[in-house]
């Protein structure tokens, strides 16, 4: 077997209008890709009953207002505003009481 004829230059300039329309469709596809996302963000419909929230620690419903108050402040000491994040002490799991014994 003998080595094939590598000319470089020649190469080159084969694949260079191969290589320029690869990257072009590439760039397109990209393109269509960030119009489509776009789009369908503009055009969604918000999520019904959003004015309802649920929060996902504990399953409370409520608006934000009433999920973003403290449940746990002491009597007497003044709670953060409403909107603010509130450090709240983990709930402790349910106790399971044993089943009698037979």
């Amino acid at each position: 077997m003998s080595h094939p004829e590598v000319n470089l230059q020649t190469q080159k300039r084969r694949h260079k209008g191969p290589l320029i329309g690869t990257a072009a469709a590439l760039i397109f596809a990209a393109g269509l890709f960030v119009w489509w996302v776009t789009y369908e963000v503009a055009e969604s419909d918000p999520p019904q009953g959003s004015e309802i929230q649920i929060d996902g620690r504990t399953g409370e419903t409520g608006s934000d207002d009433t999920l973003m108050t403290p449940t746990n402040v002491a009597p007497g000491e003044a709670a953060p505003p409403t909107g603010e994040a509130v450090e709240t002490a983990p709930v402790p799991p349910p106790a399971v009481e044993p089943a009698p014994a037979d």
